[in-house]
């Protein structure tokens, strides 16, 4: 096949052709090894939604390369994502917080076979809804598909929809009863009356009782807290309060630069930029809901879920070995200083460290 018109460099044109040779790239090949019988199925007991799997019974992935679009109508990065701010969050709500990327096939002035392969993709997640609704089509619920209207006619563009796996997951346990810490001094005290409120002032430990999560430069990209997230409009704030969601972990899901550090959810919307080629990793689930107030046939959200997305070089030929990687300077040792957020390091500094030629 002929390469494309447009004159790319090396480093993205070996990016591109990896992409396309991954054993489980998107292909008529690689359509072949999904099962061909109960299919998708419940199997996960971790996971809620029906899934695809291969032939081997592992889940059915994908990798294709595309041209990822942060801006978006179905883009949610930071600083909210997909938290609801426009009502009062639940716990439910934080819990299931997830970043979502808009992603666009390749043009055609990309080398073709990386074309192919990208519209591939497209045309297996349309193959694998068609196949479903047929089958279970009939119950008339309302279909959510894997390409969403990139517009606002039916003449658009359908996109990738990529969902994260949820960022706050453990936010649900801020609602475990409190255990109180309850000595023979207080056995003697019978003055009180309990209640929830009483266990959670007089009784409750101490909080944060291991090592301290550090600040400023010394602070990881997996080291981040709830508390921690820029917050520009406040909605952290008000859930944190409410909720005592302060200490919940950040989840950092597996996006990379072209040099394969990890790209905290904080900085998406400085990291990724519009039209970047990226090389990303997928599999398919399929969420099925009973009929209620806002669909009163119930529905089916067929959703594609990231498992890695690596944004590909564009630099031009040369220059990567002659220019120092952007946002970054050297102090007097010669090691490596970020500008991050509010001044403070960048999140992904200390994710640089073994990240090596990391691939998608």
């Amino acid at each position: 096949m002929s390469t494309s018109n447009k004159s790319l460099n090396n480093s993205l044109s070996e990016a591109l052709a990896a992409t396309t040779r991954a054993g489980n790239a998107a292909s008529t090949a690689r359509l072949s090894a999904l099962a061909g019988s109960n299919n998708p199925r419940f199997w996960d007991p971790k996971i809620r939604s029906e899934q695809w799997y291969d032939t081997n019974g592992e889940p059915f992935s994908l990798v294709f390369p595309a041209l990822i679009e942060p801006t978006g109508k179905h883009s949610r990065i930071d600083p909210y994502f997909t938290l609801p701010t426009l009502k009062q969050p639940e716990v439910k709500d934080v819990r299931t917080v997830k970043a979502q990327f808009q992603l666009r096939t390749l043009d055609d002035s990309y080398p073709s076979d990386a074309v192919v392969c990208s519209k591939k993709a497209a045309n297996t997640l349309m193959l694998l809804i068609s196949k479903c609704e047929s089958i279970r089509g009939q119950d008339n619920r309302e279909v959510i598909q894997f390409l969403r209207n990139a517009g606002s006619s039916s003449a658009d563009p359908l996109h990738f929809v990529v969902h994260t796996d949820p960022l706050f997951p453990e936010a649900g346990e801020a609602k475990r009863e409190i255990v109180p810490e309850f000595s023979l001094e207080d056995f003697e005290n019978t003055d009180l009356t309990f209640t929830g409120d009483i266990l959670k002032e007089k009784f409750g430990g101490k909080k944060n009782c291991g090592e301290s999560v550090p600040d400023g430069e010394e602070r990881g990209v997996e080291d981040w807290k709830l508390m921690h997230m820029p917050d520009p409009q406040g909605h952290y704030h008000t859930v944190m309060k409410i909720f005592k969601l302060d200490e919940i972990p950040v989840v950092v899901p597996n996006v990379r630069d072209a040099d394969g550090v990890l790209i905290h959810p904080s900085e998406y919307s400085q990291k990724l930029k519009s039209g970047q080629p990226v090389a990303v990793e997928v599999v398919m689930r399929l969420w099925t809901f009973a009929p209620d107030g806002k669909r009163p046939t119930g529905s089916r959200i067929y959703q594609t879920v990231l498992k890695s997305l690596k944004v590909l070089p564009l630099e031009k030929e040369g220059e990567a070995a002659h220019t120092k990687t952007p946002g970054y300077t050297a102090d007097g040792k010669g090691k490596r200083k970020a500008d991050g957020l509010g001044g403070h390091a960048s999140p992904s500094k200390k994710a640089q460290k073994g990240a090596g030629e990391t691939t998608v």
